[in-house]
């Protein structure tokens, strides 16, 4: 009876022996991860996302290895710029896993060495800053700090996807004179603005009353050149008059001369006869001429005076 119940429980550890070995050997893998699978202390190889069986005791995972992108936040710390500003940084890195074996065996501990990598680099780019540089090249500091880390973590296994400073502060004494100048800087800025602004309007009032003065100018000149034309033309028109005059003169004595001296004559006589002294003289050849005009001899006839030759 001894001998069935020794030989039970031989059978029930050799079968919780060999449960124990097929549990053991069974390894899920999940998306985005690899194993390390080593043989009594030396790596043997990468295991794959997916199910694996590996054997106990001889071959172990030693280390699951995230391969994602991995977000990390580092410590703040000092850093003194090159202008002798102590200066408080904070950033952040972006990372992921590139080359397992480097990773894992080629150093104690890779994230570790890109930290104090990060800082030490960011201490040489600030420290050849001036304080404004840093405050307002964070861009430029983000991009030097990433290609001096893209450089060195490669040997870490690791690279590094981006690298960013979250934030730049600075003694308060130092903040506090800093915002005065930008004050002093913004009322500078604005009382140049505001003499800008005096000074185009008294450029665009001068240039308003120059043309105000231009226009009224040429109004006076237009002006000018139409009481000119006119002038011109009422003179131009006199002369036409009194050339038309001559013209009727010179061709009525070119057709009979006598009869217009004698209506001139006449009319010399009517002037005189207005006059206080009635008494006329004229050559005896005048008289006879004016005898032969119809209306002095009709006016002789009926008054019976007659001019007397003398």
């Amino acid at each position: 009876m001894s001998t069935q119940i020794i030989t039970i429980i031989i059978i029930v550890l050799a079968l919780a022996l060999l449960l124990w070995i097929f549990f053991s050997s069974i390894a899920i893998i999940h998306t985005g991860e690899v194993g390390i699978v080593e043989r009594l202390g030396v790596y043997v190889r990468t295991l794959q996302p997916g199910f694996h069986m590996v054997m106990p005791i001889i071959y172990r995972i030693t280390e699951v290895v995230n391969m994602k992108q991995i977000p990390m936040r580092v410590a703040e710390q000092e850093v003194i710029t090159k202008d002798n500003v102590v200066v408080k940084i904070s950033e952040t890195l972006k990372y992921h896993i590139t080359d397992v074996n480097a990773y894992v065996y080629k150093n104690k501990d890779s994230v570790t060495s890109m930290v104090q990598d990060t800082r030490a680099a960011l201490r040489g780019i600030i420290g050849n800053m001036d304080l404004n540089d840093v405050l307002n090249g964070t861009e430029a500091i983000n991009r030097s700090l990433f290609e001096q880390l893209s450089e060195v973590t490669a040997g870490y296994g690791l690279n590094v996807d981006r690298a960013n400073i979250d934030s730049v502060e600075v003694d308060q004494e130092i903040q506090e004179s800093m915002n005065k100048l930008l004050r002093a800087s913004r009322e500078k800025e604005a009382n140049i603005m505001q003499a800008d602004g005096l000074k185009q309007a008294a450029i665009a009032k001068a240039e308003g009353g120059k043309q105000s003065a231009i226009l009224e100018a040429e109004g006076n000149k237009q002006t000018q050149i139409l009481e000119a034309e006119g002038r011109a033309q009422s003179q131009r028109l006199l002369y036409e008059s009194i050339r038309d005059q001559i013209n009727s003169v010179n061709e009525a004595l070119t057709k009979d001369s006598n009869a217009y001296l004698q209506y001139k004559n006449l009319e010399a006589m009517e002037k005189l006869a207005e006059g206080q002294n009635n008494t006329i003289v004229m050559p005896s050849a005048s008289l006879d001429r004016l005898g032969d005009i119809p209306a002095a001899k009709k006016l002789w006839d009926s008054t019976g005076d007659a001019p007397k030759k003398i």
